[in-house]
């Protein structure tokens, strides 16, 4: 074997490991960074994004923060039209008129007579929200007065309520349309109402409503204790992020039944059917899409898994279609819509319940 030629301008073994040294010293010297300047580092790597993230969500104003609203926060606001109602939350005023056609009999619920639980003739109990209560059209043009015009000795009672959540059709179902021995409860709603059913309060209505949540899997009501930590309620004041986060939960249950969202309303809808069960009423429920919100996957998985009647506005060879809603800043139901909801259930009632 050739012995190893150094020369003048050739490093040796040694000098090679000794030059590597220095240098792997010096990089070493200036990547020892104080401890807090390492913290200050990550510390902004993470901030600025965040700050940079919520500046360019703040700019839609859809995505600003809109805090949960929990019990004993609010106090309920005078209202020219609508009063408490210590169950539900709110009904009109009786013997009332407002919004131009809007006229209210003496229990406070939409309509030209009263409700009597003692009259002969077959009854079906509407319950739901705005778009049950017929928001933006007279009242003969709503689609319980459709559904009503078209069966003979059969009465519509709409209690249907502007801003109601689930929670307070469920109430609404309990306290006042099963006292008056319905053959029919339909429960129409939409995926709001399951947004709504989260709020202690409605800002739009002025009024406090029943809140619920689960405890060890059961319907409570809501009590100031069920308030969040400081730092979920500073989030919910404050960030962009966390309103798109819950946008965004609420958008996969719509898909995948999983999140509080989601299993809160579940167990209000089982209340339903039992509440409705127990004295042998017949209940369907109705989903109405609104243009942000359509299909709805996991309600229909759920419906069909419980057996529940359920009749879905997304479905079937003609489903609802967008020039039956007002135009974008209202998206209620227009006369068209409540034509189609009304020759939807009446196509269900004559299968289902020929005898109505």
């Amino acid at each position: 074997m050739p012995a190893e030629i150094i020369g003048p301008g050739t490093l040796g073994a040694r000098d090679l490991h000794i030059h590597h040294m220095k240098g792997r010293s010096k990089l070493g010297d200036a990547s020892k960074f104080p401890f807090p300047y390492k913290i200050l580092l990550l510390v902004s790597g993470i901030l600025v994004p965040t700050i940079a993230a919520e500046a360019l969500l703040r700019l839609n104003p859809l995505l600003r923060p809109l805090p949960r609203t929990y019990v004993g926060e609010y106090a309920t606001r005078p209202s020219a039209n609508f009063v408490v109602d210590a169950v539900t939350g709110w009904r009109m005023r009786a013997r009332h008129q407002f919004w131009g056609s809007v006229r209210s009999n003496e229990q406070g619920f939409r309509a030209d007579s009263d409700f009597d639980a003692s009259d002969a003739r077959k009854k079906i109990v509407l319950t739901g929200d705005s778009f049950t209560f017929g928001f933006g059209v007279d009242y003969d043009k709503t689609y319980g007065a459709i559904i009503e015009s078209r069966l003979s000795d059969t009465v519509v009672y709409n209690l249907g309520m502007p801003g109601f959540g689930l929670d307070q059709i469920w109430q609404s179902v309990r306290s006042q349309a099963l006292p008056v021995k319905p053959n029919l409860i339909v429960v129409a709603f939409i995926s709001p109402d399951f947004t709504r059913s989260e709020e202690a309060y409605r800002n739009v209505e002025g009024f406090n409503k029943p809140t619920f949540v689960l405890h060890r899997g059961m319907l409570v009501p809501e009590t100031p204790e069920d308030r969040p930590n400081l730092l979920v309620s500073f989030l919910q004041h404050h960030s962009s992020l966390w309103r798109v986060g819950r946008l965004a939960a609420r958008s996969v249950a719509h898909q995948i039944p999983i999140g509080e969202w989601w299993y809160l309303n579940k167990e209000i809808l089982d209340a339903i059917r039992t509440d409705c069960r127990q004295p042998g009423v017949r209940v369907v429920f109705v989903y109405i899409p609104t243009r942000e919100w359509k299909r709805f996957p996991s309600l229909r998985s759920y419906m069909h898994r419980v057996g529940a009647d359920f009749v879905d506005l997304t479905d079937g060879p003609n489903p609802i279609s967008p020039d039956m809603y007002f135009p974008v800043r209202d998206g209620h139901l227009n006369e068209a819509g409540h034509r189609y909801v009304a020759t939807t259930l009446m196509t269900w009632i004559q299968k289902n319940l020929p005898g109505l």
